[in-house]
């Protein structure tokens, strides 16, 4: 039997690819078998070794990936113990909530890609604030004043920083969230591949999206060297498209 199951992360986001799954093994258990409810395929995880704890039983772990075209808020795992003889015990079950990528949101641009880089998205605003890796959010603090704890919901935000200098969390998509109507002007979005992680490639996607609707959507390929080249003067990165709000 699979006797001990340790999920420390309970809520996960679709590309989400670093998340935690571990345990022990009942007496006799040697494999892990592993499997997504709905997936036609399983994986097996080999035991690592002893518990100095419970002296008689492996332990085992696993990091799991989960995909961006997951629809369900919920993945149930099933988890089984299978001993030296091929012999497999009971069923167990753990399962994940999925949370939403991002909050119901005015104006949303997102930016994602296929291949382990560091892509960084940029987003220009009309009064020529950059909101990316650099400047997360757009609304700046007054000085001498303390702001109010919603108070960067009146503007743009950066979601999230992935695989930042190559630490690879494989999410492969930044977003820049508007949970309040934006500005009237002209939005212009960039691409910047700060670091290829030693890949050679990588295609990229755009969309922007108002309300539920998208209204723009483009796609590129960025190679090893545009990681070397500077952008013309005053761009953070790749032009990817430009659009505007009345």
């Amino acid at each position: 039997m699979v006797s001990q199951v340790i999920r420390p992360q309970p809520q996960v986001r679709r590309g989400e690819a670093t998340v935690k799954l571990s345990g022990r093994l009942g007496a006799n258990g040697v494999v892990l078998n592993m499997q997504a409810t709905g997936d036609a395929d399983h994986w097996q995880v080999p035991a690592k070794g002893f518990d100095f704890v419970v002296a008689d039983e492996l332990l085992w772990d696993a990091q799991l990936q989960f995909s961006h075209s997951i629809t369900s808020d919920r993945v149930p795992v099933l988890l089984q113990a299978v001993d030296a003889n091929g012999v497999a015990g009971p069923v167990e079950e753990t399962s994940f909530a999925v949370v939403d990528d991002v909050p119901p949101s005015a104006l949303l641009v997102s930016l994602g890609w296929d291949s382990p880089v560091d892509l960084d998205l940029h987003v220009e605003l009309p009064d020529g604030t950059v909101v990316g890796a650099k400047n997360i959010a757009s609304v700046e603090p007054v000085p001498g004043q303390v702001p109010t704890p919603d108070a960067w919901m009146t503007g743009a935000y950066l979601d999230y920083d992935s695989n930042q200098e190559c630490r690879l969390d494989l999410r492969n998509r930044e977003n820049v969230v508007w949970l309040q109507a934006p500005s009237a002007g002209t939005y212009r979005v960039f691409a910047h591949l700060f670091s290829p992680c030693d890949q050679a490639a990588v295609n990229a996607a755009v969309v922007v999206q108002r309300g539920d609707d998208v209204t723009d959507e483009v796609a590129t390929t960025l190679y090893e060297f545009d990681s070397r080249q500077h952008p013309s003067a005053g761009a953070p990165g790749l032009l990817m498209l430009e659009f505007d709000v009345e």
